[in-house]
């Protein structure tokens, strides 16, 4: 995940400083490539994290806050560009990504937890 993140952060970074289609192209494969892989880890790392009988109700939270994500990302993208040019969401992108992998470095060594199976208490009759 840390990976995923630095190659996130690198690719908003690089598209901010570029205007040539010849990069930009290359940029968004490798943008799209690691936007399918992070899709499949953090599902991954969800399922693994959260009670079978809660992954339904927590997979929909997830996509809402998804799509929410994309709706109002889309708007502040189109004012940032606005009032900034064409790369201004580039760089809020890099430096809101930068900050957030500050942010949470460390903790990113406590997702990946191993599967620890819980002991079996058996109830007494009695």
């Amino acid at each position: 995940m840390r990976i995923g993140l630095v190659i996130e952060t690198l690719t908003h970074l690089a598209l901010a400083l570029t205007t040539s289609p010849y990069v930009a192209l290359p940029v968004f494969f490798v943008f799209g490539a690691h936007a399918f892989v992070w899709g499949t880890t953090s599902v991954t790392i969800r399922q693994r994290a959260v009670p079978t009988a809660l992954q339904g109700r927590v997979g929909s939270v997830n996509l809402v806050g998804v799509y929410g994500g994309l709706v109002v990302g889309a708007g502040l993208g189109g004012l940032l560009a606005q009032h900034g040019g064409v790369t201004a969401p580039f760089w809020f992108a890099f430096a809101g990504s930068a900050v957030f992998v500050v942010l949470i470095w460390r903790q990113l060594s406590h997702v990946a937890h191993e599967d620890v199976t819980q002991p079996v208490v058996e109830e007494s009759a009695g």
